[in-house]
C-alpha cells in the first residue's frame, strides 16, 4: 500500500505541476460578486442584481440577514435590503461561504461518506471561528467563518483524484494520510487561484501548526487553528488530547484553555445556529 500511496501522491503532484489536475472553481455568481465589489463604486443595487440570478442564494442570504446572529431590528424581505443590513464587505464573504457547499460532492459511492464528514467538520469549524472572532477579537466574524470553512479545502481535489484509485478511495486511513500530506499544498493553490486574501490563503497550510507564532497580532489562521482544536474535543482524533497550555494562538487571543473551552461551551447554541445557516 505504501508504494501505491507514493504513486498516487507523485502522480497527483505531477499533474498539478503540469496543469492537468482539475481543481474546483468558485461558482460564477461568487466570482461576479467579488469582481463587482472590487470596484469601490459598486452599489447594493448592482450586487443585488447579480445575487438575484441565483434563487437559492437569494433566499439563503435573506435568511442570514434575518437570523439571530445578525440581530436586526426588523425583518428584511428582499435581497437589496439584506445587502444593506449586512454590508458590502460581509456580503462578499457570505456569498462565497454560502456557495462553497456546491463543491462538496462526489460521484463515487465510497467517497460520499468522507465528503459528508468533511463538509460537516468544515461548517463546524466555520461556526466556531465566527463566534471566536466576534467575541474575542476585532477581526471580521464573517471572514473568520469563511476561513474556517476553507481550512480543509485542499481535500476536495484529492477525493476527486481518488476516484481513479479504488483501493485508496475505499481505505479511510490511507485517504486521511494522503490528505494530511498533500491537502495543505492543494488548499493554498486553490485559494491563490480563487484570488483569496493572503491572510486566508495561508490557513490550509498552517491551521494545524500549533507552535506557529506569525504576527504579534491575532490573525485569522489563529482563530481557525483554535476553532479546529475545539471541534475535536471529545472525539477520537490525533489532536483531541494535546496540551493547549503553550499554544501561541491561544495566548494571542488572551485566553487560557479553561476559559476558551468554557466560553465556547456557553456559546454552543449560537454555534449550532451558525452551522445551520451554512448547511442551508
Amino acid at each position: 500500500m505504501e508504494d501505491e500511496i507514493d504513486k498516487f501522491i507523485s502522480n497527483l503532484l505531477e499533474d498539478l505541476k503540469n496543469n492537468r489536475l482539475i481543481l474546483p472553481t468558485l461558482p460564477q455568481v461568487a466570482i461576479k460578486v467579488s469582481d463587482t465589489l472590487d470596484n469601490p463604486k459598486s452599489t447594493a443595487r448592482e450586487i443585488s442584481k447579480i445575487i438575484s440570478t441565483d434563487v437559492a442564494l437569494t433566499t439563503r442570504l435573506i435568511h442570514v440577514a434575518n437570523s439571530p446572529i445578525v440581530r436586526g431590528n426588523s425583518k428584511v424581505e428582499d435581497v437589496q435590503s439584506a445587502i444593506t443590513r449586512l454590508g458590502l464587505k460581509s456580503v462578499k464573504n457570505l456569498v462565497t461561504t454560502l456557495l462553497i457547499k456546491q463543491l462538496f460532492h462526489t460521484r463515487y459511492d465510497s467517497l460520499k461518506k468522507r465528503m459528508e464528514q468533511l463538509w460537516s467538520h468544515s461548517t463546524h469549524v466555520a461556526a466556531i471561528s465566527y463566534i471566536i472572532a466576534r467575541d474575542h477579537t476585532k477581526l471580521e466574524p464573517d471572514e473568520a467563518m469563511l476561513g474556517g470553512l476553507i481550512h480543509d479545502i485542499g481535500e476536495l481535489p484529492i477525493l476527486s483524484y481518488a476516484e481513479k484509485y479504488p483501493s485508496i478511495a475505499n481505505d479511510e486511513n490511507t485517504l486521511s494520510k494522503i490528505c494530511r500530506q498533500v491537502g495543505p499544498v492543494l488548499g493554498k493553490t486553490m485559494l491563490t487561484a480563487w484570488r483569496f486574501a493572503d491572510e486566508l490563503k495561508i490557513i490550509p497550510a498552517e491551521r494545524e501548526v500549533l507552535e506557529r507564532t506569525g504576527s504579534d497580532k491575532v490573525e485569522y489562521v489563529d482563530i481557525v487553528l483554535l476553532a479546529n482544536l475545539h471541534s475535536y474535543i471529545g472525539k477520537k482524533h490525533r489532536l483531541a488530547n494535546i496540551d493547549w497550555e503553550n499554544i501561541p494562538a491561544l495566548k494571542k487571543l488572551g485566553l487560557t484553555p479553561d476559559v476558551s473551552i468554557k466560553a465556547l461551551h456557553e456559546a454552543r447554541e449560537e454555534i449550532t445556529e451558525v452551522q445551520k445557516l451554512l448547511t442551508g
